[in-house]
This record gives C-alpha cells, structure tokens and sequence, in this order.
C-alpha cells in the first residue's frame, strides 16, 4: 500500500554547526502533523521481563551538575558538557573541514530521502524499522541500531521491533525493557534532543541488571533518542557502537533527530493501520461467531469455531476452552493449537492449585494475563508447575460466566477460555484481552442458549417418555414390555451407563433377595441381567425407608458419607461409580388388604465416572416408577383375573365333560342292559337249538339209515319222490351248517355280553384282545369290501388290570375315530379307489408291568398345527353335528387319570394315525 509521505525541509534540524551548513538547509525533510488519536486503554497491571533499575525517573537539565541520580564526584566531568551535544573543534573553521561538512549533509540528505521512501512505500512497521535501522548503520558504520517501540497501552514498556547489525553481536530483537526500571531510559524519555555516551559504564544510576545486559550485548557506547508523535513518546532509536569507545558527532545526532521525527509519525501511522487492522478482523472474527450463535445450537461447533478463530487472530499456540465440572475439577471440551505442541483436548489434568477462592474472583469477571509464568510474582509455585507440564510460557484467561446463581449475586463460572503462548513469553495487550472478553461473552450467551434448548429438548424427550410409557401402560399388560420401554427410555435420555429395574423375588413376603429383570447398557462389558444378588446390606431398615418414598441419590460411591462398607463393596463388585435409586412400590394383589409392599428398585448407574445426578432426572426417575408400578399392579390383576378365569373355564370344562360322560354312561349302560337281556334271550334260544342238533342228527341218520333198507315198491316211489340220494348226501352238511351257524351266534352273544360291562366300576384283570375284537363286532357293520383290518397281537399279552367298561370304551372310540378318518378320505378324493383302507391293531409287551396297545389307520392324518389340541375338551376336527370332542377327551381321561397311563399320537413318517396306549399291567387297588 503506497502512502504519501511530506516532502524532505531541511528545517527538522536544529542550527547549523558552521555558516556553510545553511546552503544545504533546503535539503532537510519538513513533516506534515497527521490528526490527533486517542488511542490509550486502560492499563492492567502485569509483570514483564525488564532490567532491574531504580524507579526513578529524573529529568536531566542542561548544565545541572547534580541532576543525574546517583552522581559522585567522579562523573562531575560528564555532567559539564551539555547533554546531547558534543564539545565544538576548532578544525570547524577550516575549509576543508566545511567540504567535509558539505558532502555529509548531502549524504544524510540522501539517507533521510531513502527513509522517507520506505516510509511512503509500506505501513508495515517491521519493515520500515528495519530499514531505518539498516541505513542508520551502515551511514553511521555503527555496531548495531535499535528501534524500541512503546507497547500499545502500556507506557513503560518498550519492546525491540527493528534492528540491524553490523558485526558478528548478539541480537537485541524482541527485548523488553521496562523504563520503570531504567534511569537511560526515562532520561531519553523525558528530553527531546539526543542522547551521547561515550562510555555507557559511566553513566550513573545504572544497576547491576542493567549494566550485565549492557555486557551482554557488548554495547560501549550509545546515541539515542525517543522518537515523538504529537509530544507523546512513542519509541526510542538506539545506536550501539559495541568495538570501541566512540565520540558522537553533532552531524550525528542531528542524523538521528531527523529520522526520530520521521519515525515517530512513522511508528504512529503504522499502529493506527494494524489497530484499524485488528479491529476490523476482531469486529469480522465476532460477527462470525455471532452468526454461528445465530445459525446453530450446537454448542461444540461454536466453541471449535471460536478456538480457531482466536488462536489465528492473536497468532498463539494454543486456545483452549476450559469447563469446570465437580469441585473446580474439568476438561478441556474444545481447543486449537500449533501442529508443534501437544494436545491437551479431552484431559488437561486435574489443576489442584485451583480452589474456590479462584473461582470467587473469576466470577466477579477477573482477567489473568500472565506474560511470563517464571516472572509473575502472583503466580504461586503450584500453579507455575502445571503451567510448565503444559510447556506454557505464557497466559491468558478469560471468564466465561453465564446466568445468575441460585443467590443471584454472581454469575455462574461455566469455564475458561484461556490462550497459551508456549515458545516464549509474550505480553498481553489491552486489546487482546479486550476481544477475549468480547468473545467469551458471546460463547457464555450461546452456551446459555444451547443448554436452554437442551433443557427443553430434555423436558420435551421425557414428557414423551412419559406419555409412551402410559400409553404402554394402557395398551398392554406385558410387564416384561412396559419394562424394557422404561429403562431403554430412561438410559437415552439421562445418557447413563446403566439402567435396570430389580425386583424382589419374595418381596411379598418380605424376603430381600432379587434378580435384575430388565436392563439397557452402554456397553455388554457391564451387563448384570438375570444375575441373581444376594444383597446382605439391605434389610428391613432400607425397605422401610423405600417403602416410604425414599430416593436415594448417589453421585460418588467411593466417598459418599452415609454409604456403609458393605453396600460400598457391594456396588464396586457390580463397576457402579454413581447410583440413583427409586423404590416401585405397588400393591400386594394376592392379598385382602391389597397392602403396599415393595416390588422392586428402578436403578440408573454410572460405571465409567463419578455423576453429580440432577433435580429434573430424580424427578422423572420419580414418575417412571410411579407408571411401573401401576403397569405391574395391573398386570398382576389381569393375571390373577385371567388365572381365575382359566380356573373356571377348566370347572366349567370338566362339568360339561362329566355331564357328558354321564349321560354316555347312561346310554351305554342302558344299552349294555338291553344288550345283556338280548343275549341272554338269544343264547337261551340259541342254546336249545345247538343242544338239540345232536338228537336231529341221531334221528335223521336212523332214519336214513331205516328207509335204506326198505325195499317195497312204496318205498321206492318215497325215495324217487324224496330225492333220497340227495338227502343222504345234504342232511349232514345242513346239520354241519346249523352247528357253525349256532357257535356264530354264541360268538356274537359273547362280544355283546363283553361290551355289555360298560357299567362295571370294578377293576379286575381283562383279556384286551377280547375288548379290541369286542369293539370290532360292535362296528362290523361299517366294514366295507376295501378295507383290510391288520391284527398282531401279541401272544405273550398277559390279563391287565383294569376297568373294562372304560378301556372297551377307548377301544370303540379310537377305532370309531380311524373308521371316520378312512370314510372321510374317500369322501375328499384323496385316495384312489384301487387303493386299500387299512386298519391296524397291534399289542405288545413293553416290561414286566406294562404293555402297549396301538391303533392306525392310513387316512388323512392329523395336521401338525393341530396335535397340541387333540386331547383337549371339545375339540374336534370334524363338522358341525357330527361329533362332540369329547372322544379324545375322554380317551384321555380314562386312560391317563383312570389308569395312570399313556395316551399319545404317535408321530412317525408314515401315513395316516397312530395312537398309542400304554397301561400297567397291575394295580395296587387289584391285588
């Protein structure tokens, strides 16, 4: 950026040493005063690397022999010459000496002319003092030229900003001085002519801090002067001759007043533009932050955004933000640094040295700029300690203070937003510390904005919360549901580690063992679900208290006071830090009274850390409870509801079934009756006609036998007549065919009469192949020409003991059943007509004391969804009207209640059904 700059007017100088100096007066610079600034701050009170010299601050006046401090006889000398001049030589009158004067007004004409450029050409000030610098020293072929320059704010201090050396010295680049402490310091300060030394030793008031850094930079001698903008001092040029002893020339020091004044308006023009500068960007660094507070709540990306943006603006290592959690102790939440130091994001470490006394002055909006932690006297050696684990050199922090507390007196400490320059120390500006408070006020009104959403969101999620967990409740009667809602809910919304529900196994009953039923975990590494605990320190005196609506909040298990040993162990063996407890207690609905007792514990858990547990999560913990223990009260009751219901409809069942069974009896008894009178009807007839078969047979074989003998033409004729062959030939076959048809009937008789002991209510030993071919006759009817009965039966069948009304019943029903199954396979289509029915009975003999008795057909089968049912009461495959379900049903009964049997399908790879029956073959009650 080209500025431009006064022309050169030989007028900046002060009278010329001889007559010939006035034809060059036209060759000196004439500066044009700029328009006055304010630019003074408020000065901090802050300790800085320095020299240690009095803090005095005399003012030299010309010719005064006991004007400087500390002056002794031995520097009465220095004092008799007038400061900033030296002693006029007589050689002065001498032409040659005035060409000489000549050429080197023309030469500091030119250099002046060559400052001026660079000063037109640049606002950088580095730049122009550096170049000033460079131009000085080589005119002056001095050691080394210095530019210190005020530091903005402070007007003590002075910081080295430009240098050039001419020679292999050390460099004084980036030292500050404090004129506080510097008797040559604040006498340049306060005279506005130059300065000359010839000797820097001697000159008096210097201390032993001085006088080993006038060692240290090898300087022997000095011309200096402060340079000025309207009055005020602004910087000092400093000329070192550090090889000799050196006699400043009066041309010299007119030199070098000249440039002071170049460079004073210099030094003023170039702070305006980089407070202009700095203004501008601080002003755009806020608006960004503004607009971020604007445009998100997320409360992570405008402190990210304000670390970066800070640590570029003030060019420092490291901008941290950090938040205090429990007793002062925290974290570091975001931070921004140089690739070259070390992360402190996460863990800074806990700062011992920070107490509430701290915390008190920070809330009152204390600001802590430390330039150098090894000088600050305030700084304690702890402090200082931990600084330097974080390769600190130098710090500054700023409260970030929101709300009121609970008095209202202070504002609540969030944390700190502190800026570490970690390669050297550094010296805060007022400026600075102005933008971090401007800017840790707008993180404290987003952080406030942000936990205020945050604290609506957290009201929002647990109303819904609640609101689902009635719904739940209202919409189901699945403890294990209404359960698994709650503590997946309450374990998202408090962010905890763990949260389970244990329930009492006898809570009833007043035992204290549990079981954790329900559980939603962080991580599967702290998974406790159905791990049954014996916990000995809970007894009656906590149940009480939970009984009573005690909440207990723990929020650090090592330390918390009114936790026992036991309990304390007792938690660490289950990785639980902070524990919040809530009782459900419910109603105990097994008893009249309906008296509350303690069902369980509703538990959120920390198990990584410590958690100091909130107001608003003990209270919604509080009314989770309350909604569980209404949704396990109601369950309880719709369970003891239903199992009475179940109760009745099983009485209910068995009354149908007993009717039933009754009037079955009744009928078969009736029918057992008559069948018994029939039969014995039937075998009296059928027994007289076979007991008299014999005499027919006697009678008709004398008869044939006597009319074989005759032989009369009338006996003839009768044979002729008779067809006596055939009659010879037939009778005994017809005899033969009355026999078998008479043992027929006896048979048939028999099974009736067999049947016919359906009423007997006696257990006595039964031949189960009569009671299967007894079943057999009594459905002979509805055997067809196409089905095929397959009988193996066992031959080692011993007599069971039994009822025989009973099994003979079974029998009929469950071939009754295979004879359905068949009808209804030919009436689907399912079989072909070519292919065979098949009924097949089988005994055999399992043991000593039981055997088995199956019966299969090749139907349909039954389907596999349905076989759980087919022995319940009145559940029947079959249409409406044709049966009552109560075949398989009472099966059941009779064999598994009756007989203490076996009653099954049994399930197989064939087709068709197979039902097994398996019976003992003796009984206690049949001895």
């Amino acid at each position: 950026m080209k500025i431009p700059f006064p022309a050169f007017d030989p007028d900046i100088f002060s009278a010329p040493s001889s007559p010939q100096d006035a034809s060059l007066n036209k060759l000196v610079p004439l500066t044009r005063h700029l328009p006055e600034r304010n630019l003074d701050f408020p000065t901090p009170t802050r300790t800085y690397m320095s020299f240690s010299l009095p803090s005095t601050n005399p003012r030299r006046d010309k010719g005064s022999k006991s004007d400087r401090p500390g002056t002794h006889p031995s520097s009465e000398k220095e004092l008799q010459r007038k400061p900033g001049t030296t002693q006029p030589t007589p050689d002065n009158a001498n032409p040659d000496n005035a060409t000489l004067d000549l050429q080197r007004q023309v030469k500091l004409a030119n250099l002046i002319n060559e400052i001026n450029t660079e000063l037109s050409s640049t606002l950088e000030l580095d730049d122009i003092l550096n170049t000033a610098c460079r131009l000085l020293c080589q005119t002056l072929n001095c050691s080394r030229a210095s530019v210190l320059v005020r530091e903005e704010g402070d007007r003590e201090t002075l910081v080295s900003r430009g240098e050039y050396i001419n020679g292999d010295y050390p460099s004084q680049l980036g030292l500050k001085i404090d004129a506080k402490d510097n008797t040559h310091i604040q006498v340049l300060m306060s005279e506005d002519s130059p300065l000359s030394e010839r000797d820097m030793a001697d000159f008096p008031g210097l201390g032993c801090a001085t006088r080993k850094a006038l060692k240290t930079l090898q300087i022997k001698s000095m011309l200096a002067i402060a340079t000025r903008y309207q009055g005020e001092v602004n910087g000092i040029i400093g000329l070192h001759q550090c090889d000799r002893h050196r006699d400043w020339q009066p041309w010299e020091e007119q030199l070098l007043e000249g440039v002071a004044r170049q460079l004073g308006i210099a030094i003023d023009r170039a702070r305006l533009y980089h407070t202009s500068q700095e203004a501008a960007a601080q002003e755009a660094f806020l608006r960004l932050v503004t607009n971020k507070i604007r445009n998100t709540l997320d409360v992570n990306t405008i402190l990210q955004t304000a670390v970066e943006g800070a640590r570029r603006l003030l060019k420092a290592d490291r901008v941290v933000i950090y938040q205090f959690q429990d007793d002062w102790k925290g974290r570091v939440v975001v931070e921004d640094i140089t690739d070259s130091w070390t992360s402190v994001l996460g863990d800074m470490g806990a700062d011992d040295c920070f107490s509430g006394e701290y915390a008190h002055l920070y809330r009152e909006g204390r600001v802590r700029a430390i330039d150098n932690i090894e000088t600050d006297l305030d700084l304690d050696a702890c402090h200082a300690n931990f600084l330097r684990n974080l390769d600190v050199k130098a710090n500054l922090i700023v409260p970030i203070l929101i709300g009121q507390n609970q008095e209202g007196d202070l504002p609540q400490l969030w944390g700190l937003l502190i800026v570490h320059q970690c390669r050297s120390p550094r010296h805060w500006r007022v400026r600075e510390s102005h933008l971090m408070l401007q800017l840790a006020d707008q993180l404290a009104i987003a952080i406030q904005q942000a936990e205020l959403f945050a604290k609506s969101q957290a009201q929002v999620e647990r109303e819904s919360l609640l609101r689902l967990m009635t719904e739940r409740v209202r919409g189901t009667l699945d403890v294990q549901e209404i359960l698994q809602t709650a503590v997946s809910g309450i374990r998202s919304i408090l962010n905890s580690d763990r949260v389970v529900v244990y329930q009492f196994i006898h809570a009833a009953e007043g035992g204290w063992d549990g079981d954790v039923v329900v559980e939603d975990v962080v991580d599967p590494k702290w998974s406790i679900i159905h791990q049954k605990t014996c916990d000995d320190c809970f007894g009656g005196e906590h149940s009480q208290l939970y009984l009573e609506g005690r909440v207990r909040a723990i929020d650090d298990v090592s330390i918390d006071p009114e936790l026992d040993d036991c309990h304390r162990q007792f938690l660490s063996s289950i990785s639980v830090k902070a524990n919040l407890i809530v009782p459900i207690v419910t109603n105990a609905t097994k008893s009249e009274d309906s008296a509350p007792y303690l069902w369980g514990l509703l538990l959120a858990q920390a198990c990584e850390q410590p958690r100091q547990w909130q107001e608003g999560e003990i209270s919604l913990l509080g009314q989770l409870a309350e909604q569980i223990a209404i949704g396990i009260q109601q369950a309880e009751l719709y369970n003891q509801t239903k199992t009475q219901a179940q109760e009745l409809q099983a009485t209910l069942n068995r009354l149908q079934s007993t009717q039933l069974q009754l009037i079955q009896t009744e009928k078969l008894s009736g029918l057992g009756k008559m069948a018994a009178g029939v039969a014995h009807e039937i075998n009296n007839a059928n027994n007289f006609i076979f007991a008299n078969l014999h005499y027919v047979q006697e009678y008709g074989e004398e008869l044939v036998k006597g009319l074989a003998q005759l032989d009369t033409e009338a006996a003839i004729d009768l044979k002729e007549e008779l067809d006596f062959d055939y009659i010879q030939e037939d009778f005994p076959k017809m005899l033969k065919s009355m026999r078998e048809g008479s043992k027929r009937i006896h048979n048939v008789v028999r099974s009736l009469q067999t049947f016919s002991h359906l009423n007997e209510a006696e257990i006595k030993p039964v031949d189960l192949h009569e009671c299967l071919e007894s079943s057999l006759a009594m459905l002979r009817l509805r055997f067809h020409a196409n089905l095929k009965i397959h009988k193996n039966y066992s031959k080692e069948m011993p007599l069971v003991a039994c009822y025989p009304g009973q099994v003979n019943q079974v029998f009929f029903n469950l071939i009754e059943n295979a004879l359905d199954a068949l009808e209804t396979d030919h009436k689907t289509g399912e079989k072909h007509n070519e292919q065979h029915d098949e009924l097949s009975l089988q005994t055999e003999v399992l043991s000593n004391d039981w055997v088995r008795i199956c019966i299969a057909d090749n139907g349909p089968g039954i389907p596999r969804e349905i076989r759980d049912r087919i022995f319940d009461p009145f559940f029947t495959t079959k249409a409406v009207g044709s049966g009552t379900g109560l075949g398989l049903s009472t099966c059941y009964q009779a064999i598994v209640q009756g007989h203490r049997g076996k009653l099954y399908l049994n399930e197989n790879d064939q087709p068709g059904t197979e039902i097994c029956i398996e019976l003992p073959v003796h009984r206690d009650d049949c001895r």
